[in-house]
């Protein structure tokens, strides 16, 4: 249970080293870029957020607790607590969902310094924001009960309690206060027995990227065990 996976933080992408800009304390952001939101006021990260999705613009988010630098992406969704962004990758490529807080968001660029370059280069490969609109994001088991649904696996991180590792696998169950997750390793290989993870302990989730894809084609459907109870 809990074979460690590879970091995904492990090299800072190029354009995360791009200068970026701090949030103060409460989550506000004097000077970010939001398109005339607020105006003669200071703009909340929701309100910054909103009108990202509005507009399909890219953003930069940062979760400085938790992580060095941050992540591109496009806001596919926004509940009261969590935010659902489609993943671009520091090679310019959409590269499935990361479902984080929103307030662990201490960074903020919205719009993103080099968002035309981005979007140009994504639309000369012919790759456009995906859809999530099924994913529930009314809270977290709510959200990793959906996305078990539609996903073949689920990458889930603990960053309070393991920092350094996360659990990917196919969703069994989800309940009020726990997920249980049969995990499959970083060799394709399928664990016997399921892990149960309380959902207080979750921080972030993945899913839909392309080392999930490569897991699931390896590994195939794994052990016959029951898929995905609903919630209880």
């Amino acid at each position: 249970m809990g074979n460690p996976q590879p970091s995904r933080d492990a090299e800072e992408p190029l354009l995360s080293r791009l200068p970026r800009q701090s949030l103060p304390e409460l989550a506000y952001a004097p000077g970010i870029r939001s398109g005339g939101v607020g105006a003669g006021r200071k703009t909340t990260v929701r309100e910054s957020l909103e009108l990202a999705q509005a507009e399909q613009s890219i953003v930069r988010i940062t979760r400085g607790a938790f992580e060095a630098h941050g992540e591109l992406g496009y806001v596919e969704a926004l509940g009261e607590d969590l935010l659902l962004l489609a993943l671009i990758s520091d090679d310019i490529w959409l590269n499935g969902f990361a479902l984080v807080r929103i307030a662990d968001i201490s960074e903020l660029e919205a719009p993103h310094e080099h968002a035309d370059f981005v979007e140009e280069a994504l639309r000369i490969r012919e790759e456009s924001p995906p859809s999530a609109s099924a994913i529930s994001l009314e809270d977290i088991g709510s959200a990793i009960r959906t996305a078990g649904r539609l996903f073949p696996l689920v990458v889930i991180h603990r960053e309070e309690v393991e920092p350094e590792t996360c659990r990917i696998g196919r969703v069994q169950k989800v309940t009020k206060n726990s997920l249980t997750l049969l995990e499959i390793g970083p060799d394709a290989e399928w664990e016997e027995e399921p892990s149960s993870l309380p959902l207080e302990e979750i921080t972030r989730v993945e899913f839909g990227g392309g080392y999930e894809e490569a897991l699931a084609l390896v590994g195939g459907q794994g052990p016959d065990v029951p898929h995905l109870k609903s919630v209880t």
